[in-house]
């Protein structure tokens, strides 16, 4: 499956105005992304999607902000792959199980390393797809907002 390639919330195009688009590991870092940086509450049709991650910006960054990170990420992460294996499902019954690829399914969540640096906390993120492929990716919350770096 693909998604539209999404930088910084605006859609992007290649240099002919068409659209750009995601697919495999990077479209599901994308999605992540997208799902974890969606402030909780903010969905007027599913008014639970979303995290609270949001909320920490700014605030003190102490060992309880690093216990509910820790939280709220896996919360993500396993509601995310919950939704993964409805939507397979549902593909599968439909007969489209063609349009999706291994390496956008997540097999298994490794790890998720939070650790506290001043102002900032870090989480590092490392999953395996259903293509048996490692995927990793970087968060910090700081002051300015809520940065991921994909470690490829």
């Amino acid at each position: 499956m693909k998604t539209l390639q999404v930088q910084n919330g605006d859609i992007q195009l290649d240099s002919g105005g068409r659209l750009l688009f995601r697919r495999g590991s990077d479209k599901l870092v994308q999605d992540l992304t997208l799902w974890l940086k969606e402030p909780y509450g903010t969905s007027f049709t599913a008014p639970s999607y979303g995290s609270t991650l949001t909320s920490m910006i700014g605030g003190s960054m102490d060992s309880g902000t690093t216990a509910l990170v820790q939280s709220e990420v896996s919360r993500i992460l396993n509601l995310y792959q919950s939704q993964q294996i409805l939507s397979l499902q549902t593909a599968q019954n439909l007969s489209q199980l063609s349009n999706w690829n291994k390496s956008e399914i997540i097999g298994s969540i490794n790890s998720v390393s939070v650790s506290q640096y001043y102002t900032s906390v870090i989480v590092e993120i490392v999953l395996t797809t259903l293509a048996n492929t490692s995927v990793s990716f970087t968060m910090n919350i700081n002051e300015n907002g809520i940065q991921v770096t994909n470690n490829g």
